[in-house]
């Protein structure tokens, strides 16, 4: 066990960990074109998921699995980077469980795709649902982290509130242009923080 948490540290840190963030954000929106460009007819009237279900649907699906994994790994370096654990050391915990628990759900969106199988459905509405509340929440708190300790500057702090924000608008209206605002507010999240901290070698 302690042989393979050694290797795992080590593949980890083969790259500085602002760069999943990068990677996340990447490898997300491009299984989103590659989905968009192999589905006829596919405008802002459709919800996201349908892409997960169209033609291109095994690019969109792996791009979103992926996505997840790599915004895991930098998200666990950046609740320490903006964290303290002299102050808030409960909610810098808080914080950590749900961005785990978010990316997790998130790729698993990916693993069950939207379909016509209403297993498959029900999973994949789950799946959905608990990462966006949980995003909610690990945004939040990111947020507060960010002002407290001022590691970054305030303005990712407000660039989070914006962002969960999108989420709440999207989950009271369920609209599929406000699900791609959301999205494009998710991936300008963990982008900037990620360019800023390699820039800054946070």
């Amino acid at each position: 066990m302690e042989k393979l948490k050694t290797y795992y540290l080590k593949t980890y840190n083969l790259l500085p960990a602002p760069i999943y963030g990068l990677l996340s954000a990447i490898v997300g929106i491009g299984g989103d074109i590659i989905g968009i460009a192999l589905f006829p007819g596919y405008n802002l009237n459709y919800m996201i998921s349908a892409l997960g279900a169209g033609p291109g649907a095994i690019y969109f699906n792996i791009g979103t699995i992926l996505s997840g994994i790599f915004a895991l790994l930098f998200y666990l370096y950046m609740i320490k980077a903006i964290g303290n654990e002299k102050n808030d050391p409960k909610l810098q915990r808080v914080g950590h469980f749900f961005a785990i628990n978010s990316c997790i759900f998130f790729s698993l969106v990916g693993v069950f795709p939207t379909s016509t199988n209403m297993i498959l459905f029900y999973l994949h509405g789950t799946c959905a649902l608990i990462s966006w509340l949980s995003a909610i929440i690990y945004l939040s708190i990111f947020s507060s982290l960010i002002f407290k300790n001022k590691v970054i500057p305030e303005f990712f702090g407000y660039l989070a509130l914006i962002t969960a924000g999108t989420i709440i608008v999207f989950l009271l209206t369920w609209i599929p242009i406000i699900e791609w605002i959301m999205a494009l507010g998710v991936t300008v999240w963990i982008t900037l923080p990620s360019i800023y901290m390699l820039y800054h070698k946070i």
